[in-house]
């Protein structure tokens, strides 16, 4: 690989993580010419500790960054982004997960696409896009609210978005992106605002999407997201407000990219999701009505199957949930009804399984034209599932 890169893994007391991850990796990553910098403020050496003694075993392309200076999460990504924390300066930087690493054919991939000197990279599967309709076959992008429109949502995953230190980061006036955005402690979402914010400065820009298999990545069952209490605040107050603070030439699919991330099925586009929101206590009565006018601009549940979540009605709230996707047939939306059935595993226990089979390989097919080419026969002619079965001889 001809410019440098340096994978810094963010971290907090997770030396089990990490011991994973480098055990998975590291030789690879090696392998590869990637650096990997371990970002640690934890609250003991044990992390520390354990970098030294995979130092000690010749990976020289290890490193320990001490954040401990960082004042949260959001500041520590500032200060690595910034440079200020790495053990020298890079061509690219990678910020990612600390349980997260990738095969050595994606890597293959990956550098090779590097080295083609692209503005931004960033690594994605479309088997995990929720949206259907729209061809995602592009690899380049030049337009940066296109992208925004397509990859919004994707920029708050810290797995594999990778910036061009000279010609992106470097440019930036922090100062002036601190007093716009609020950079530094208590940023939620640094990462879309600095993307997009900075596209929106750029005169041209190359953006390449580097498309990998669900088997090229790893994630440690070790460590997990924790979002806890602010579930709500975090992903209906701050991403509203993060997006609606973006620049202008954004507008237009502001909203659009705001409900592309909260009408995913592990946030609040999935009935089941919502009962066990409710189940663990974070989803109730109150938080019901706080956002009744936004749920609307969030999600695609309807508000009355919302509120029988919320009083833990939830048969009833099933029963409506039948009712939607059925009804999605007999108006033809089949955009929902892939929707619903790919959020909801219970509807597997709703229809007989020749039934759920035929349902669950017409729609993985139907996604597939639509995300390849924007269109699809597969329900051509079918206004409710014993249409679908008669059409394919189900019985």
């Amino acid at each position: 690989m001809k410019y440098s890169l340096a994978c810094c893994y963010m971290t907090h007391n997770h030396p089990e993580v990490i011991e994973e991850i480098l055990s998975r990796s590291i030789k690879d990553y090696a392998d590869h010419g990637i650096d990997i910098c371990i970002c640690d403020d934890s609250d003991d050496d044990k992390t520390a500790n354990l970098i030294k003694d995979y130092q000690s075993q010749g990976f020289n392309n290890l490193h320990y960054v001490d954040s401990h200076r960082a004042l949260d999460g959001s500041h520590k990504y500032l200060l690595v982004i910034q440079g200020d924390l790495l053990p020298k300066e890079y061509d690219y930087i990678w910020i990612s997960k600390d349980r997260v690493c990738f095969s050595s054919s994606y890597l293959d991939k990956l550098c090779t696409e590097i080295d083609e000197g692209h503005d931004i990279i960033i690594g994605t599967n479309e088997a995990q896009r929720a949206d259907v309709g729209v061809c995602v076959c592009q690899k380049q992008y030049t337009d940066p609210t296109e992208f925004y429109r397509l990859y919004g949502a994707h920029s708050t995953n810290w797995e594999a978005l990778i910036y061009n230190n000279k010609t992106f980061l470097k440019p930036i006036n922090f100062e002036n992106y601190t007093q716009i955005y609020g950079f530094g402690k208590g940023c939620s979402f640094i990462q879309p605002i600095v993307l997009f914010a900075r596209l929106a400065e750029m005169t041209k820009c190359s953006i390449r999407i580097s498309r990998y298999e669900l088997g090229d990545r790893f994630i440690s069952e070790k460590a997990g997201s924790n979002w806890g209490d602010v579930m709500f605040s975090l992903w209906i107050d701050r991403w509203v407000a993060t997006n609606f603070s973006l620049p202008s030439i954004y507008d237009k699919y502001k909203a659009e990219v705001i409900k592309s991330e909260t009408n995913l099925a592990e946030l609040f586009g999935s009935f089941e999701r919502m009962v066990g929101f409710h189940m663990a206590n974070l989803y109730n009565r109150e938080i019901f009505e706080k956002y009744r006018d936004m749920w609307p601009f969030v999600t695609d549940i309807p508000i009355d199957i919302l509120e029988l979540i919320a009083d833990g009605d939830y048969n009833n709230a099933l029963r409506r949930t039948i009712e939607d996707f059925d009804n999605s047939f007999a108006t033809h939306d089949f955009k929902r009804a892939w929707w619903i059935i790919a959020g909801n595993a219970c509807l597997k226990g709703y229809y007989d399984a020749t039934t759920y089979g035929l349902l669950v390989m017409c729609f993985n097919k139907y996604r597939e034209n639509m995300q390849l080419i924007g269109a699809s026969a597969v329900f051509d002619g079918v206004s409710s599932i014993d249409d679908l079965k008669k059409k394919y001889g189900v019985t």
